[in-house]
């Protein structure tokens, strides 16, 4: 009896992270380049309770007995990563860029390249290409995208290969800056760091690094930005899943609790 304790707390334990899980995905749901978690249960191991390991062995088929199995819990076995497009936001900013396909946008972090879907861009004074959080957007030959001076106060365009384009004073087109994007093989693999973005680790795999359009990554559109991938209906419909598995548990501890008492007081 007492075993059911230990079933019960496990689930407790777990419906716990269900919850958390499903609570940021609900939280991030208007998060601009977010993907959602999916928590995966998992069976833990069985006691065997009868069954096996008679001798002489009975003869079969007639004599045969099949194994009785207690399960002992369950556990979480994976939180995997949706990395589903989501859908576009129109800005009308020409430095919010969307990925129409595969990839990531690479960004300068302080401990080396991190990657995102949220293209909420702006240039800083000095011309140079930033995220929200002032991380420097990086271009082909992985420096900074940046504008030179002498075109700062001109209009620009930025096309779906992720190229600054401007007018010289010819009206002649100028590409100064080139954006490279970047996917991996494995995308669940991806650490998250938080504000959308991922760093690249052994099960993600290197970083498959290009222009975009081009070895096998998305095209860039400028004036939208990436929104959450998150689906509300689907994430109440789990919340409700996760609540009632946390309250049946409780009623197990609680029923467990009761017998107990009963086995105490019997004289």
């Amino acid at each position: 009896m007492y075993r059911a304790y230990d079933v019960a707390a496990s689930a407790l334990r777990y419906h716990q992270q269900y919850l958390d899980v499903v609570g940021n995905n609900v939280a991030n749901v208007n998060s601009d380049g977010f993907k959602g978690s999916t928590f995966v249960f998992d069976e833990v191991l069985n006691q065997l309770v009868d069954g096996t390991g008679i001798a002489p062995p009975r003869p079969q088929p007639s004599g045969a007995l099949n194994a009785a199995m207690a399960g002992l819990g369950v556990a979480r076995k994976e939180i995997t990563g949706d990395f589903a497009q989501g859908s576009f936001k129109a800005t009308n900013l020409a430095t919010d860029l969307g990925i129409q396909g595969a990839g990531f946008f690479v960004l300068q972090g302080p401990a080396g390249p991190v990657y995102t879907r949220n293209g909420n861009f702006s240039f800083d004074p000095a011309g140079v290409l930033r995220a929200g959080d002032g991380k420097a957007v990086l271009g082909a030959g992985n420096q900074p995208m940046q504008v030179p001076a002498a075109y700062r106060d001109r209009s620009f365009e930025l096309n779906a290969r992720g190229e600054i384009v401007v007018r010289d004073q010819g009206n002649n087109p100028v590409v100064v800056a080139q954006l490279k994007l970047a996917r991996f093989a494995n995308n669940e693999g991806l650490l998250r760091t938080g504000n959308t973005e991922f760093q690249a680790t052994a099960a993600s795999g290197r970083p498959i690094e290009g222009l975009p359009g081009t070895n096998g990554l998305g095209s860039v559109i400028s004036g939208v930005t990436e929104m959450s991938n998150v689906d509300l209906a689907t994430q109440f419909s789990n919340l409700i899943m996760a609540q009632r598995g946390f309250q049946a548990n409780s009623r197990v501890l609680s029923t467990v609790d009761q017998m107990a008492e009963r086995i105490n007081q019997m004289q």
